[in-house]
């Protein structure tokens, strides 16, 4: 409550001291029950069950938090006591200062009269007094000038009493407010920190926080960069004492702390120092409070380019994990709406590179976080988040190789992928279906000149690997003359036609030539092409599984050896594609585009052997090359290699079967009768892969011709 000048000071000392010595007796109160409590413990001493250990477990957590909150009381007991003796002095202090101004005041009223009165005496020559009336005028004037200067002095007193008290006020209400932040409290006491100490230091956290809004960017340059420079040594020596920082950024907004720095660089160790503080406070906020405050890092960065400067590269920093997720959520909300706000314009992604990574790793180390972000529910936003984190992207890519936004991609279907809620199953599809066309989109992350990491290119396989049961089908329903699908779902179609069986999970309607770009633009290095037949190879033996179950008749197992097939062929025909597609756009000039695949595979195309692991012939024993001299003898090096990818992918199949059929004790000649139609090199098989390991090669031209 303000004060009135020249009043009595508000406040009441009494009332003060009431609480304190309520906060006294609650802490005595505590410390008995902790006694008792002490006391039970003993009494379960020498007892042994899991019953007895679970409660001495609560006894030991009850005793700690009344331990803390008797700790809490008295300290804030003491700092209330302490407030209602210094208040108390203050508030006489005034007093005393009010009637001596009043005093003051009524001699000095009555020292105007006496001049007046002498006035007089001086006009009347016949009053006795005329010959003194021009000294008993000085007189009244002295004694007025002393009563004025008694009042100016009684005023000065009771505005220091007021200061005082405000000053006082102003110390204790950080501390009792310090207090009152009970994760804070408790965080500290675990640290060993008692509430006093606590309290102190809260205050200087304070403190700093004002030195940030100290640092003014209006006014002289060097008196700017004097603060700056202040600010900066106070930051580096404020240590890790969590209360500190705690307080520190409950007290500053990142727009001030934007604006203290400019948009010069900010030291490597005022960095760490802002960054463990930050790490600090989290541990004791809220997730409300920790996705306010990551999207106000984010929200509140300056909107022109030239202005953001190492501030956005500071949020980065600020935002690099291990942190809270809610952080990063917030941030990432912040970060979607200033890419839609700004149309993906390129100054600006590349302003923000490094927090888009920050923030990425940030929300894929808690892939429910990141399906969320993705794919919250609702359609179009997944579309729309689907275009920023994907479809939008510099130039020159991430600077971490594209690592981060692809390991959030996969993160997410990860959680939409192992759950039996269809919901979440839904909206990671719709994720994925989303993604594959503006992972190849004009401004996607996989359109650009320059390859994705092979880190990245494993996420965007594991991504689709719960997918891959699509691919064929996807390939059949669409060729180049058909328009491009919208992004959508298939549910949980049938693994083959006629059979009853099911995909296990909802799958995405993908665009079948877009996610053949996507795996061939992921599929550029030795290294990466290997991930790609990993999780072909993995998906292949599950679908032999599935083929060899038991009392699954013969039809229906060959329905779904080559529906997986296709699947298959559709993967490795999108690999093979590379070469393929390298010599065309050398053909065609596109420098840019031709440096996706420049690091090359360098394979040969020495035939695997039905059934070898890929550990053991990896992806260059398998595949074509990826430096062809030309389109035509690309074409010829797919096709030459097409009879052993073929087998590579069927020969299992034929194989299972057979081994089930003799173990069955069927005799060899019937085995054979009954598999010829799984032979790699059935007419059927070769039917069956070639037609979508073709269109997805991207040969233009039959199978076969190459003898």
């Amino acid at each position: 409550m303000h004060d009135e000048e020249f009043l009595p000071l508000n406040g009441s000392p009494g009332e003060l001291d009431q609480l304190s010595s309520t906060a006294a007796r609650a802490a005595s109160a505590l410390v008995e029950t902790r006694a008792g409590l002490a006391r039970i413990e003993r009494a379960l001493e020498g007892h042994r069950s899991a019953a007895v250990d679970a409660a001495r477990q609560l006894l030991a957590e009850l005793r700690a938090e009344a331990e803390l909150c008797a700790d809490v009381l008295d300290a804030s007991s003491r700092a209330l006591a302490g407030r209602a003796r210094s208040l108390g002095g203050e508030q006489q202090d005034a007093r005393g200062a009010i009637t001596a101004r009043d005093e003051a005041l009524l001699r000095a009223e009555r020292a105007a009269d006496d001049e007046a009165t002498a006035w007089r005496i001086v006009g009347d020559p016949l009053d006795p007094r005329h010959p003194d009336g021009v000294h008993l005028v000085w007189l009244a004037r002295e004694r007025a000038e002393r009563a004025n200067a008694d009042v100016t002095a009684a005023e000065a007193r009771w505005r220091r009493a007021r200061d005082a008290k405000e000053t006082a006020s102003r110390q204790a209400a950080p501390r009792l407010a310090g207090l009152a932040h009970v994760r804070a409290v408790r965080l500290a006491a675990s640290a060993g920190t008692d509430p006093q100490t606590f309290a102190d230091s809260w205050h200087r956290g304070q403190e700093l926080a004002g030195l940030v809004r100290h640092v003014s960017p209006d006014g002289p340059r060097e008196a700017h960069d004097a603060a700056r420079a202040d600010l900066f040594a106070a930051l580096r020596a404020a240590g890790d004492d969590p209360a500190l920082w705690t307080a520190f950024w409950e007290g500053v907004t990142p727009a001030e702390l934007y604006a203290a720095i400019r948009v010069t660089p900010v030291d490597d160790d005022v960095e760490t120092a802002l960054r463990d503080g930050l790490r600090s406070w989290a541990r004791s906020a809220s997730p409300t409070e920790l996705e306010t405050f990551g999207h106000s890092l984010v929200d509140e960065l300056p909107d022109s380019f030239v202005e953001l400067g190492d501030r956005a590269d500071l949020a980065a920093a600020l935002l690099a994990p291990p942190l809270p997720v809610a952080l990063h959520a917030g941030a990432a909300d912040a970060l979607v709406e200033r890419r839609q706000q700004t149309d993906g314009v390129e100054a600006d992604l590349v302003a923000t590179g490094l927090l888009t990574v920050a923030i990425a790793d940030g929300l894929a180390a808690d892939p429910d976080a990141a399906l969320q972000q993705l794919a919250p529910r609702g359609g179009d936003e997944t579309l729309a988040r689907a275009h920023v984190w994907f479809g939008t992207t510099p130039t020159d890519g991430w600077p971490d190789g594209g690592a981060a936004v692809t390991g959030l991609l996969a993160a997410a279907v990860g959680a939409g992928t192992r759950t039996d809620d269809i919901d979440r199953q839904r909206r990671a599809a719709l994720l994925s279906s989303a993604a594959t066309q503006e992972l190849v989109a004009p401004d996607g992350l996989l359109a650009g000149p320059y390859p994705v990491s092979d880190v990245a290119s494993r996420n965007v396989a594991d991504a689709y690997a719960p997918y891959l049961v699509s691919a064929g089908d996807a390939v059949q329903w669409q060729t180049h003359g058909t328009d491009r699908p919208e992004p959508g779902l298939l549910g949980t179609p049938q693994l083959a036609e006629g059979t009853g069986e099911h995909a296990e999970l909802v799958q995405p309607h993908l665009d079948a030539f877009a996610f053949r770009d996507v795996i061939a633009a992921t599929s550029a290095t030795d290294v990466s092409a290997s991930v790609w037949l990993d999780r072909v190879d993995t998906y292949l033996d599950d679908a032999v599984v599935e083929v060899t179950a038991e009392g699954r008749g013969s039809a229906d197992a060959e329905a779904l050896a080559e529906g997986a097939t296709r699947d298959g062929a559709a993967v490795l025909g999108a690999v093979s594609s590379g070469p393929i597609m390298l010599a065309r756009a050398e053909r065609d000039a596109a420098e840019a585009t031709a440096t996706w695949f420049t690091s090359g595979l360098s394979l040969a195309t020495t035939p695997a052997r039905a059934g070898t692991s890929l550990a053991a012939t990896g992806a260059s024993a398998l595949l074509p090359p990826l430096l062809p001299d030309g389109v035509a003898d690309a074409r010829e090096q797919v096709l030459a290699s097409e009879p052993d990818v073929r087998e590579w992918v069927t020969a299992r199949f034929h194989e299972a079967i057979g081994e089930q059929l003799t173990a069955q004790g069927v005799p060899d000649d019937e085995v054979e009768r009954a598999t010829e139609r799984l032979a790699p090199d059935s007419d059927n098989m070769q039917g069956v892969f070639d037609s979508t390991y073709a269109l997805n090669a991207d040969l233009r031209r039959e199978l076969g011709e190459l003898t």
